[in-house]
């Protein structure tokens, strides 16, 4: 990883990415880790926020979509909700619990946050990329 641009993917990203959805800014991001200039971290939490959407039929992918990348790519990493993120963030203000693991964990990984989600761009907690 040394060297390499890292980002974190939120659920929107992630999912954009596999229906081929993405803006610009942000499919470059990915297309960057599908060559190995950058890794792009799936946080496990929004990972089982894309099973629920699945569940609920709010989205239409397999359960296969949404982890082969994860498994296909060395570059695609899921990211664990461990005790260190759960303690930063006490100190994220955001409404939605799943926004503030994703900060937190983009904070504790330096990386940059790619996302549509404009409480997380506005707050500046973290670098964030889209468009």
């Amino acid at each position: 990883m040394k060297g390499k641009a890292l980002y974190i993917a939120d659920a929107h990203a992630w999912i954009y990415y596999l229906i081929d959805r993405l803006p610009k800014k942000a499919n470059e991001a990915f297309l960057k880790a599908e060559k190995g200039e950058a890794v792009i971290f799936v946080p496990t939490i929004i990972l089982a926020e894309c099973v629920y959407l699945v569940e609920r039929g709010k989205i239409v992918l397999s359960y296969e979509e949404l982890f082969s990348k994860l498994r296909e790519a060395e570059n695609f990493i899921p990211a664990p909700l461990t005790l260190e993120v759960v303690e930063a963030l006490t100190k994220i203000p955001l409404t939605e619990l799943h926004d503030k693991i994703v900060v937190a964990t983009a904070q504790l990984l330096h990386a940059v946050l790619i996302t549509k989600d404009m409480e997380i761009i506005k707050s500046g907690l973290v670098k964030t990329l889209w468009e």
